[in-house]
């Protein structure tokens, strides 16, 4: 994607062609073409997206690009290096997506954060695997402490026991671990740069074989190395979200009831059937959105 003659009504700023960003984009590209134009003067007509991939420019273009940027009616920001590279713009609406170090931003800035509610989770987890009773969790105060009062606070279903664990930098993880060995169905992983580190992760995985507790995860990615579900957002539809967002700021400004971050609207399960048989649990399709496949299998 190139930067050709400018239609500067809607421009589509990609951070790179990974997966998550496509699937958003193509998520946008179709929502946006679907909406009727709006009317009035801050019009923004559906078939006028110009798209470009930050990854292709040359660094030495940047502040073209940038100029050019502050001619356009509306900005989408598709990752993170897409998000910093517009953050300077002040006078043009902004909607970013998929940039999970989001902060500290302007208003004119509109996001769909990446963060999804305990409860929606929880939800999701009691209809793909209905025979959990109690779920094990690590977690750090400074990065997920509210996040635990929230899920604590949650309705939960079939779930009768969260058991959460604090972890930090001077925790015994073999310990906390042994907590948890009979004392829960299942654990559920955090999006947690200190719980997600490799030596960490690896210890996780080793507790799951070996006490056949399935990981509930909330990325994809960690499916590939031993997860057995993930519960996250739907990328598509959250580039459709943006793309009615969009429309909705062409028509009303970004004044009114547009709140400044918006949660995903669609929470979407993917599981590692492999997996799931290995370690001995059954689950219910009607609750899986997708399997895992690994790359090479596609």
């Amino acid at each position: 994607m190139s930067a050709p003659a400018w239609a500067l009504d809607c421009v589509l700023l990609q951070s790179s062609p990974l997966r998550p960003y496509e699937e958003a984009r193509q998520g946008f590209e179709k929502s946006w073409l679907a909406q009727h134009s709006a009317t009035g003067p801050k019009s923004i007509s559906g078939n006028t997206v110009t798209q470009v991939l930050l990854s292709e420019q040359q660094t030495t273009g940047g502040f073209a690009l940038k100029k050019q940027l502050q001619s356009a009616r509306l900005v989408v920001a598709i990752g993170d290096q897409a998000l910093e590279f517009v953050r300077d713009l002040r006078e043009v609406p902004v909607i970013y997506l998929l940039a999970p170090s989001a902060a500290s931003l302007p208003k004119n800035f509109i996001g769909i954060e990446m963060r999804i509610q305990p409860s929606r989770q929880l939800a999701a987890i009691n209809k793909t695997l209905p025979k959990v009773r109690s779920i094990g969790i690590l977690y750090n105060p400074g990065q997920s402490g509210q996040w635990m009062q929230e899920a604590l606070l949650s309705p939960v279903g079939s779930v009768q026991t969260l058991l959460f664990k604090k972890f930090d930098s001077q925790t015994s993880l073999p310990g906390a671990l042994q907590e948890m060995a009979g004392a829960v169905d299942a654990y559920w992983l955090l999006p947690d740069p200190l719980l997600t580190a490799p030596q960490v992760l690896g210890s996780l995985l080793e507790f799951s074989m070996k006490h056949r507790i399935p990981i509930i995860s909330f990325s994809e990615k960690y499916l590939a190395q031993g997860a057995a579900v993930a519960v996250t957002f739907d990328t598509v539809d959250m580039g459709a979200q943006a793309a009615e967002l969009g429309a909705r700021i062409a028509r009303d400004g970004l004044g009114g009831d547009i709140p400044a971050l918006t949660p995903p609207r669609k929470v979407r399960v993917v599981a590692n059937p492999t997996v799931l048989e290995r370690l001995g649990v059954p689950s219910v399709s009607k609750g899986i959105d997708a399997t895992y496949t690994p790359e090479g299998g596609r």
